[in-house]
């Protein structure tokens, strides 16, 4: 432990408790020990790799002499290794050369590798594109042929149906040619049926050989998975032991996520319960580029993630932190940060409203401020819908806005309007647009000028192991699709005006954040931006403009709100 455990002189005071890892600014001691993790990585073998991109963390603890110190991680392998010196090592160290798991990948491996010789064998791809062309001619001969014997029997019928007949006309004739086809269409048939069942007999050992392994590849890979979760062995601060398998169990997916475990909490926390050291603050900072999916800014801190490290920092944190997730607070703001006060203050609030909603109107249009939910949260909180059902019989709520976005919105009072603005939205004739203030420094220059105006596509999908995050996937994300337009250049940022032409969750925040966007954060963005380098009294977007048509009379309806930054 000794050189793991490194000593902290300081004179900043203690917390009383360890923070929630999952919601927190880091304590000024993480931050001095993350300054000395960077130190200790410059000019190491490991600089490198780290500056490409990769997620840190550190835990401050006291020893059982009540020596104060650090411990430091990173999240999965540096080099192909979990065991650099300095660094705490893995949970379960999977990667040795000649342990079960490197063993049982190489078989594996060979397995995968058999695959693709029988895939790539010249008589097996040549069998299958033979087979492939016989069904593409058997289909197009087979229908040529229909097609011809359909031209045949409209004359047959034409002659028929003359009056008076011809006097030629020979039924028997006519009867002899429609069975004469109809039995060469089944010897059609019938030898193409001959000729791809050959083929198919010559392929079929093959195919069922490439079958085979690839349920062998299968079945030992998952095997090999069950297994590995099966060695982490999580130590929590009572002195009881769990494996992920069994931690996960208790989960909606029941089964461990890829990776679980190798992240930088779980790391620090096991090694400090094995060797007895007390946990008093936590913090995870992200150095080197963004990923090419997600928004990470080199040097900031970011929360435990919720869909791999949750579940085992519950288990893992149960005297020092009573609840590791608990209930978001009633959303109060004061000064940088989101704070709560009192029970809600929005119990006696009144929503601006634009207009409708009086003498029976069909819709209202609100400007919600920052702070208020669209629909009520997962503990009652208090939202537009639940103000609104206070004074209203019907309230539809037709789209939302983020929490922490402010600005117009469109509220059905009955459902024939609902549903006449959902068609809207759905065909996009909607119009909303957006101002926005993003991080001046991080603002892309193109030949060292000022990009005015342009368009943003990236596709989104959520974050399974780490919602409410959104990513760039160009394969299975969903089309999302900006304008911008920079409106002017401040001492605060850069403002914008963002024009969404489709509804994405976190799409304007994603696009501006986004390396492949504007690689400019919303200034006071706390998912995607900055906010423990710049904080901010509140997140700046804001819905500044609204157009639809009245959902009776058709009329093409504006509304304008100044934005509050």
């Amino acid at each position: 432990m000794q050189d793991i455990y490194h000593p902290l002189s300081t004179d900043i005071p203690l917390p009383e408790r360890l923070n929630n890892p999952f919601d927190y600014e880091p304590h000024p001691l993480c931050v001095e020990a993350a300054r000395m993790v960077c130190e200790h990585l410059k000019g190491s073998p490991l600089e490198e790799e780290v500056m490409q991109g990769k997620m840190l963390g550190v835990l401050i603890c006291e020893d059982e002499q009540g020596q104060l110190g650090f411990l430091a991680a990173y999240s999965g392998q540096l080099g192909g290794r979990a065991d650099w010196p300095w660094f705490v090592p893995a949970v379960f160290d999977y990667l040795q050369p000649d342990g079960y798991f490197k063993r049982e990948e190489a078989e594996i491996s060979a397995v995968n590798a058999d695959i693709v010789r029988r895939e790539q064998d010249e008589t097996f791809i040549s069998l299958k594109a033979t087979l492939q062309r016989q069904l593409a001619e058997a289909k197009q001969e087979t229908e040529a042929f229909r097609h011809q014997m359909a031209l045949d029997k409209a004359k047959r019928d034409a002659l028929r149906g003359k009056t008076p007949p011809p006097a030629n006309l020979n039924i028997a004739v006519l009867i002899r040619e429609s069975q004469f086809q109809k039995a060469e269409l089944r010897r059609l048939k019938k030898r193409w049926a001959a000729s791809i069942a050959e083929t198919e007999a010559q392929l079929k050992p093959q195919e069922e050989a490439i079958a085979a392994l690839k349920e062998e590849r299968k079945r030992r890979s998952d095997a090999l998975q069950r297994w590995l979760f099966d060695q982490f062995v999580m130590l929590n601060d009572r002195g009881e032991r769990r494996t992920l398998t069994s931690i996960f169990a208790d989960t909606p997916q029941q089964v461990p996520p890829s990776g679980a475990g190798e992240c930088c909490a779980p790391k620090l926390l096991q090694y400090a319960f094995l060797h007895h050291l007390r946990p008093v603050q936590i913090a995870e900072f992200w150095q080197g580029p963004s990923p090419r999916m997600e928004v990470r800014h080199h040097g900031q801190y970011y929360p435990a993630c919720r869909g791999k490290c949750k579940p085992i920092l519950e288990w893992m944190i149960q005297a020092d932190l009573a609840e590791v997730d608990p209930p978001p607070a009633p959303p109060c703001r004061e000064g940088s940060r989101y704070l709560c006060e009192q029970e809600s203050q929005w119990k006696n609030y009144t929503l601006p409203s634009l207009q409708g909603g009086v003498g029976g109107g069909p819709f209202l249009v609100i400007d919600k401020p920052a702070g208020l939910l669209s629909v009520p949260g997962r503990t009652g909180e208090e939202s537009v819908e639940s103000i609104l059902r206070r004074k209203y019989k019907e309230v539809y709520l037709v789209h939302r806005l983020d929490q922490d976005t402010s600005g117009l919105m469109v509220v059905a009072l009955t459902q024939e309007a609902y549903h006449n603005l959902q068609q809207q939205f759905l065909a996009r004739t909607i119009y909303k647009g957006y101002i926005a203030l993003v991080d001046g420094d991080r603002w892309k220059v193109d030949g060292g000028a000022w990009r005015e105006k342009g368009t943003i596509s990236l596709p989104l999908r959520p974050d399974p192991y780490d919602r409410p995050r959104q990513v760039v996937d160009v394969e299975h994300g969903k089309e999302a699709v900006t304008d911008y337009e920079v409106m002017a250049v401040e001492e605060g940022g850069v403002r914008l005006a963002l024009t969404p032409h489709t509804g994405r969750t976190h799409q304007l925040r994603m696009h501006c954040a986004h390396p492949q966007g504007l690689g400019a954060p919303i200034v006071g963005d706390r998912l995607y931006g900055r906010p423990n380098n710049k904080p901010a009294q509140r997140l700046c977007l804001h819905a500044a403009e609204l157009a639809f048509n009245h959902p009776v009379t058709g009329q093409r309806l504006s509304f304008s709100s100044p934005a509050p930054f």
